[in-house]
């Protein structure tokens, strides 16, 4: 699994029976009390909080890259 951030980009490589897949999940994330996954402390205003959106967009934009360089380099690998 590869880590950026809050997100991880879980690889599973390709075998015999099954394509390589990858999917993003959650790293460090504890849930609440309720159970809720939390991906940014609770924000007082509404600055703070397109703060936090757009750095989870920029984590986002990073795990793409990798995911795009394991697809492109898996590409006739079958």
């Amino acid at each position: 699994m590869r880590t950026a951030g809050i997100f991880a980009l879980h690889i599973e490589p390709e075998t015999a029976a099954t394509p390589a897949r990858a999917s993003i999940a959650l790293s460090g994330t504890v849930p609440d009390h309720r159970g809720v996954l939390h991906v940014t402390p609770g924000c007082m205003t509404l600055d703070d909080l397109e703060g936090y959106i757009n750095a989870l967009q920029d984590e986002l934009d990073v795990v793409r890259a990798e995911a795009r360089r394991v697809f492109v380099g898996s590409v006739g690998h079958a």
